[in-house]
């Protein structure tokens, strides 16, 4: 019997679910088909969403219709989220992450019942358990999807896009988004990888540059490689990201959240793996997408499942040994 089975035969109250996912961005952005499944099986249930702090904005406006919480990450605003949510009457709480904090959270709360992975630290403390598998050929959405599965049905990945951006007038149309930079050094490609890649580049595409503000030097230095290459690292809001992203022909960028806006807005991308390894489940979604790897059979790859500051052994041979895209045969773009 599904748990949501209550829904039909109440008339005044109404239902709310709680859905906890205070990761990075990216993870987030793979939380919205579990969202829109969830609203989907039970509409009229209220469906509460907590994030990390900062995130918020890319969700803002969505049509989807979830009221949006968010957590700083200290535990003065950990009891700041209590005192608040603890207010209200809760049906369900899915935590979508593996960490003691939201774990306690989700069990603090009154609730009817409580999902989680099994791998939570207080999931024994939880009405369900789901397990969760980190293995070839299991995307990450398959995982946040499964957290579905108590509630009396086994959801499919709802068609994208799951981003509704509006469109931006100031980017030149053919274009390109280039997002060579990631929060772990071991994630991006070099420097040189990156320029070679734009030699390459027909002139009939322009070709957007885009990171947070910190990178923006460094994306600098590739603006000499192609003539129509623009750096908006940093200059940019989430909302204006997704933008970019929607109306580009192709998304090339390393294993982070931008191959997730990717996947969410249904836009071809490559994504270029050096530390980290596709099976970890990750990879991009959009029909036409593909990733680059190194072909050398690195025995010290994977050195971490986030990646590293620096390489572990110093020779760095999973960016160093990058194929290039080829973006005409092998990475045609739309």
């Amino acid at each position: 019997m599904a748990l949501f089975r209550f829904l039909a035969q109440k008339d005044k109250t109404v239902a709310r679910v709680l859905v906890i996912q205070t990761a990075f961005l990216g993870d987030a952005l793979l939380t919205l088909p579990l969202i829109r499944r969830l609203q989907e099986a039970f509409p009229s249930a209220e469906v509460h969403w907590l994030l990390r702090k900062g995130n918020e904005e890319l969700f803002e406006q969505h049509p989807w219709k979830f009221r949006l919480w968010t957590w700083d990450k200290s535990w003065r605003d950990f009891l700041r989220l209590y005192r608040e949510l603890s207010q209200l009457e809760w049906e369900g709480i899915i935590v979508v992450q593996r960490f003691f904090r939201m774990g306690l959270l989700g069990w603090l709360l009154k609730a009817r019942w409580r999902i989680a992975y099994d791998k939570s630290p207080l999931s024994f403390l939880y009405t369900h358990a789901v397990p969760h598998e980190v293995r070839e050929g299991v995307h990450e959405t398959t995982r946040v999807l499964a957290l579905l599965r108590p509630l009396g049905f086994s959801p499919t990945l709802p068609p994208p896009p799951w981003l509704f951006p509006s469109e931006l007038p100031f980017f030149k149309k053919p274009y390109i988004v280039v997002a060579p930079a990631s929060r772990w050094a071991t994630k991006e490609a070099p420097l040189e990888y990156w320029a070679r890649f734009l030699q390459q580049v027909p002139l009939t595409y322009h070709v957007y540059l885009t990171a947070d503000a910190s990178q923006w030097a460094k994306l600098e230095k590739l603006t000499a490689f192609h003539p129509k290459v623009e750096n908006v690292a940093g200059k940019l809001s989430l909302r204006e990201v997704a933008a970019l992203v929607a109306g580009a022909e192709r998304l090339y960028t390393v294993d982070s959240a931008l191959t997730h806006f990717g996947s969410a807005l249904n836009v071809p991308t490559t994504t270029i793996y050096c530390s980290t390894l596709p099976a970890f489940g990750f990879g991009p979604l959009a029909p036409g997408s593909e990733v680059v790897e190194t072909p050398l059979p690195l025995a010290c790859r994977p050195c971490g499942i986030h990646g590293r500051r620096t390489c572990p052994l110093s020779h760095f041979q999973c960016g160093h040994t990058l194929p290039l895209p080829q973006m005409r045969e092998k990475y045609p773009l739309r």
